[in-house]
Order: structure tokens, then sequence, then C-alpha cells
């Protein structure tokens, strides 16, 4: 009898991935360091880009965001891709790419991925509860903190989708988002 794994594929591209991802995982869990915690995580982001054997044209993208400003390691890190459409910019469903990470006080980096080249935005949260849900106040207030790319600030209400965009052209692209809690 033969067994198979959800981890082996038959498309040899995968597997590498996958490793980049779980070493990532088994390093993360370890040590106490919040800068050692982060360089694996750039290698992971690297690697990933160096095991994508597709043509540069077509090559999905690694955008490493550094969360600045989290005020605690309690609950998640939630960071969502979307492409430059602004009729679809932070709609339900309309992501191009999201990824959760545990909390780390201070700094969080992480790594999400683009499709292709072009201009995108990136949305995030710190849900400290663990809930999975962008928490808000009875009159609509965010109870959790968050950021955009290109850090517009506060205001009432959310940011233009272009006050927000930036263009990746590389394989890899490194962002700054800090955290607003209100």
């Amino acid at each position: 009898m033969h067994l198979r794994f959800w981890w082996t594929s038959r498309k040899p591209a995968k597997q590498p991935l996958l490793l980049a991802a779980l070493a990532v995982i088994v390093w993360n869990f370890g040590g106490d360091s919040q800068a050692l915690r982060a360089e694996p995580l750039l290698a992971a982001c690297a690697s990933a880009v160096a095991a994508t054997p597709e043509t540069p044209a077509m090559a999905p993208v690694t955008i490493q965001v550094t969360v600045e400003n989290v005020r605690s390691s309690k609950g998640l890190i939630t960071a969502v891709l979307y492409g430059d459409d602004p009729d679809t910019f932070l709609k339900k469903g309309a992501r191009v790419d999201r990824i959760r990470v545990e909390a780390r006080e201070g700094e969080t980096v992480l790594c999400l991925r683009a499709p292709a080249t072009g201009r995108y935005t990136v949305a995030l949260y710190h849900d400290e509860n663990g809930n999975k849900e962008f928490d808000r106040n009875f009159i609509g207030i965010p109870s959790e903190g968050y950021g955009f790319s290109n850090n517009p600030g506060f205001r009432l209400g959310k940011p233009e989708q272009e006050e927000t965009l930036f263009t990746v052209q590389d394989s890899m692209t490194a962002l700054r988002i800090s955290v607003l809690y209100l």
C-alpha cells in the first residue's frame, strides 16, 4: 500500500515552499529573542522566491511586511493583500492573499504573495482576542489596532485606496506598516 500525504506533490515546486513554511513555524515556536525570530522568516521569504520555477513575468512575488508598534503578543496579526481596484478595496471575498500569524510585541514580520508585479494594498489588524474578526465598538470605531500600506494615518473612515497602493516590481518587496490603536 502506497500512502500519499498532503505535503507530497507531483509538482516539485511546492515542496520547497512547504519546507520553508515549516522551517518558519518551527523557528518561531522556539527561543526568546524577537530579533532571532525575524531573520529566519526573512530567509523563508527569500527561499520561497528562489524556489518558484515560473518565468519572471508570471512568477508570484513575495511581499515581506514588518508590522511595527504591536502593543502585545496576544492574539494574531491578520494581513490582507488587495489588488489595484477601488471597487474591491476592503471588500469581503476580494482579497488576493491573506495570512494570520502570532502577534509579537513590538515588531512582527510576515510574508504575503502577490500573483505578479503590479500595484497592491495591504490592510492589517491586530486581532488581540483571536476571534479572526476585525472588532469595532457599538458606533463602528475599531477596538483593535489596524494599519495600511504607506501608513496613511488616522482618519474618520477608511483611507482612499490610492493612498495605500504600493508598486511591486521585484521578486521581493519589503514594507513597514505601523499599527494604530484608538
